[in-house]
């Protein structure tokens, strides 16, 4: 019995050193999406732009066209998928059911995001109208309006994956400020890069005529995020420490 502790113990910190490893790598995602989107066209509401540009998008620069409908948010929440499952065990004596909850709503949304968005679709329509006769063109033209209209990213298609996965992020970030495994300092960045990343996904979703403010919104959320990611990284490695015991209180 105290060999299978052990295990499940060591078993538990190396999930806690890949967390780590998986919220730096979030992070790198994100700076490769803000450098490509600053180097890129003027910022677009997504329902603004026809189904034909999102076609010719994806032969001329693919890689914009898998960013702005969302392949950056479905990398992101995958490798956030074992960082709650880490989140949850950590916070697992403190308040047990609420972060089995919060790792609950995250995967729904996740999942629910996974579902609902159509990038993946829509590229292999562009592929097929690269090469389509102008007959079979409009056939595949209101294909993918009809992808548009139920799986654009920062849209109303996509709002209920955001909507699980960002109340995920508020509840999770709000038990670090009460408890002691991750401390108040990250607590509050998270909770603060939440807030407002989670104001961006309601405008973005149901007020595209602010899509300005909203990106005005977001880059302070989006930086706030990223050191939340950078401070959740380093406890995550200390807890990984083979010394280190699991209940330590947190010193940030």
């Amino acid at each position: 019995m105290d060999q299978l502790k052990m295990d499940t113990h060591r078993q538990w910190k190396a999930l806690y050193k890949i967390a780590g490893t998986l919220a730096l790598l979030v992070v790198l995602v994100g700076l490769v999406d803000v450098i490509t989107s600053n180097l890129g066209a003027e910022a677009r509401d997504n329902s603004t732009v026809s189904v034909i540009e999102w076609f010719r998008l994806f032969q001329t620069n693919r890689f914009s066209a898998f960013s702005n409908l969302g392949m950056i948010n479905i990398i992101t929440l995958s490798l956030s998928i074992p960082i709650y499952m880490a989140l949850c065990h950590a916070h697992r004596h403190e308040k047990p059911t609420f972060s089995a909850l919060v790792a609950v709503l995250f995967y729904i949304g996740a999942a629910v995001y996974f579902s609902s968005n159509t990038v993946l679709p829509l590229f292999a329509l562009s592929k097929q109208y690269a090469v389509a006769a102008e007959a079979q063109k409009p056939l595949l033209e209101a294909a993918g309006s009809a992808l548009l209209a139920q799986g654009a990213d920062l849209t109303p298609g996509t709002f209920m994956g955001f909507f699980f996965t960002q109340t995920a992020g508020l509840l999770v970030t709000s038990l670090m400020l009460s408890g002691r495994m991750f401390g108040k300092w990250i607590g509050g960045i998270g909770l603060a890069g939440y807030s407002l990343t989670s104001i961006f996904f309601i405008l973005a979703a149901f007020g595209p005529e602010n899509y300005n403010t909203a990106m005005a919104i977001v880059m302070p959320g989006g930086l706030l995020l990223m050191a939340y990611q950078i401070l959740i990284a380093r406890r995550f490695f200390q807890l990984g420490k083979k010394d280190r015991c699991e209940g330590q209180t947190a010193n940030l």
